[in-house]
């Protein structure tokens, strides 16, 4: 078990002797398009987490949905918009009370590509270390683990669309986007997903994410 909610104690403590890395899935709860639930930011980036953690040791952190330049501000239903102040004292409030508790590398994993969001926990981390904050802080968008692969970020596109496929095919409802190519599905950000989205892209993806993010959190532990 690595998700924190489902842990007892007992558990934790054996964790953080093991490999002392917590994992934050940060997301939203914003309009995915007609197909894809509101929640998909943060519920695709706890479940990168938890593969990841399973190959590093660690623990997963119960996902984040408070978003920062969400669609709310393109007009768009049942999103949930949250000041630029709150994500950063959330994040590092959180930050602060992970290295308490014992953890040495902490990851927040973001789902939710808003560069007013990402900004913002970026200045959250700068200040935690200056600070005087200890743990080592890796705070990025899943896609800069994909780049490789032209994957730098969309909006319930074919990248989000082929990863929550893969992830939560019950949850995808592609028969829900208009069936005529011309027009252009409300709020979708990107290439089509109709055209381009596959459950096979989203594994091929899911797959170099999580072996260069293991790869960069374990070179961090053994930093020290």
């Amino acid at each position: 078990m690595v998700k924190m909610e489902f842990m007892v104690p007992r558990e934790v403590r054996a964790e953080l002797d093991r490999s002392p890395i917590a994992y934050v899935p940060w997301g939203a709860m914003e309009w995915h398009g007609e197909h894809l639930p509101l929640g998909q930011d943060a519920l695709k980036a706890e479940r990168i987490c938890v593969l990841t953690a399973k190959r590093t040791g660690g623990i997963v952190l119960p996902p984040i949905y408070i978003g920062h330049q969400t669609m709310q501000l393109y007009g768009m239903p049942f999103t949930l918009e949250f000041s630029r102040d709150l994500v950063k004292e959330l994040a590092v409030e959180l930050l602060r009370q992970l290295e308490l508790m014992g953890f040495k590398v902490i990851v927040i994993l973001c789902g939710h590509y808003g560069r007013e969001h990402l900004n913002t926990i970026k200045e959250a981390v700068e200040e935690y270390v200056k600070g005087g904050g200890k743990a080592k802080v890796l705070a990025e968008p899943e896609y800069v683990f994909a780049e490789d692969m032209g994957y730098h970020g969309d909006h319930a596109a074919k990248w989000e669309t082929s990863i929550f496929w893969y992830f939560y095919p019950e949850y995808t409802h592609m028969e829900l986007l208009p069936k005529d190519l011309s027009v252009k599905p409300k709020g979708v950000v990107g290439e089509d997903p109709r055209a381009h989205a596959s459950r096979e892209l989203g594994e091929k993806v899911v797959e170099l994410i999580v072996n260069k993010l293991a790869d960069k959190v374990l070179a961090m532990l053994r930093e020290g």
